[in-house]
């Protein structure tokens, strides 16, 4: 895709997204913890939700309809709720950055998954055997595991590990795990290699 159609695709979403932006820059600030007890809030949030499932045991129609439903009333209500929460003179140009930011990594996504979608469905004579095999083989993988496992346990650890991973990449934390632990290893391993040597 040209720069052009990029820069056309970020200012429709741009446009599109405007009305909710207050909204999408809080849950920014709350996905990459911009204050310390965000990530707790987050913990706390999720596994609230999925306990009160849990416990209301639900069946996927009745779940699907009253996520429906509550979409339709928070998009209907959202307007009235953002004017009396949000004040449209306090907009910074921090908060626009943040906004525009958010944007720019949603349009990242959206042609992300046109092009996964381009490679998986759209080219099949580029499709070989090796690839048909090989998602077989994962989409059989997947079916078993969720055969094995609960459900509503795996979309709990899916939906914490999505809702944390933002944080997670903007704090460097994968980064300084890396770091501690690899500096252990690698001195277990020259431990390892001086004791061999000497019994050698």
């Amino acid at each position: 895709m040209s720069q052009v159609d990029q820069k056309r695709a970020f200012n429709k979403l741009k446009h599109d997204l405007e009305p909710w932006r207050n909204v999408i820059v809080h849950i920014d600030s709350l996905l990459v913890w911009e204050k310390n007890f965000y990530p707790a809030i987050i913990f706390a949030g999720i596994s609230i939700f999925f306990l009160a499932l849990w416990a209301m045991d639900l069946s996927i129609i009745t779940l699907l309809a009253l996520t429906l439903l509550m979409g339709v009333l928070f998009d209907f209500l959202y307007p009235t709720i953002s004017k009396l929460l949000f004040n449209a003179d306090q907009w910074s140009g921090k908060q626009e950055a943040q906004f525009e930011n958010v944007v720019t990594q949603l349009c990242d996504i959206k042609f992300l998954l046109l092009g996964w979608y381009e490679y998986l469905f759209a080219n099949k004579e580029k499709k070989s055997t090796v690839f048909v095999i090989i998602m077989t083989v994962v989409l059989l993988g997947l079916a078993w595991i969720g055969a094995i496992f609960n459900n509503l346990l795996l979309m709990y650890f899916v939906s914490l590990g999505v809702a944390m991973y933002p944080g997670i990449q903007d704090k460097g934390v994968l980064n300084k795990f890396k770091e501690r632990f690899g500096c252990l290893v690698s001195s277990n391993m020259e431990k390892i290699r001086e004791v061999t040597k000497k019994q050698d």
